[in-house]
């Protein structure tokens, strides 16, 4: 048996499938400022006895996957800019950059959290400001990312 046979086609290119957790960005924020929306109408209706605390509900059901996000994103855009600065002809990221680029919503994270200790702010503020800061980066990497490699 051959040797290509064996263990699939050399000359196939393998994927990055990093760009998802880049996209799951961007993706986040919609769901988020979807359920902020449900949350801000369902609090209306005294049946469900929300209260005005909207916002803080929608962290107790998003926080995690934004701190986590937040935290990964910098690596995801590192590789996935190794793999299009690989594999594409037109747009060459170098992934340290990007990576950097993508590390301010980590830095801003970790800065209000720090401001949040010192000045007593609830602890929702740097997982919001951390987070909103990458949507921007997100979009603009996967708009190039799509105009050179073609997916998204």
């Amino acid at each position: 048996m051959s040797r290509e046979r064996a263990g699939g086609s050399r000359t196939r290119r393998r994927r990055s499938h990093h760009w998802y957790w880049v996209a799951a960005i961007p993706a986040a924020f919609v769901l988020w400022l979807a359920t902020l929306a449900w949350l801000a109408v369902a609090s209306t209706w005294e049946a469900f006895g929300f209260g005005q605390n909207t916002f803080a509900l929608s962290m107790v059901a998003l926080g995690v996957p934004f701190v986590f996000l937040t935290a990964y994103f910098p690596l995801a855009v590192y590789r996935d800019a190794d793999y299009v600065n690989r594999t594409s002809g037109k747009w060459a990221p170098d992934p340290r950059r990007q990576a950097l680029r993508a590390a301010a919503g980590l830095v801003v994270l970790v800065l209000t959290a720090v401001a949040s200790v010192l000045l007593g702010l609830p602890p929702t503020v740097p997982v919001v400001a951390g987070f909103v800061v990458t949507v921007p980066f997100a979009t603009y990497y996967l708009y190039r990312r799509h105009e050179t490699v073609g997916t998204p």
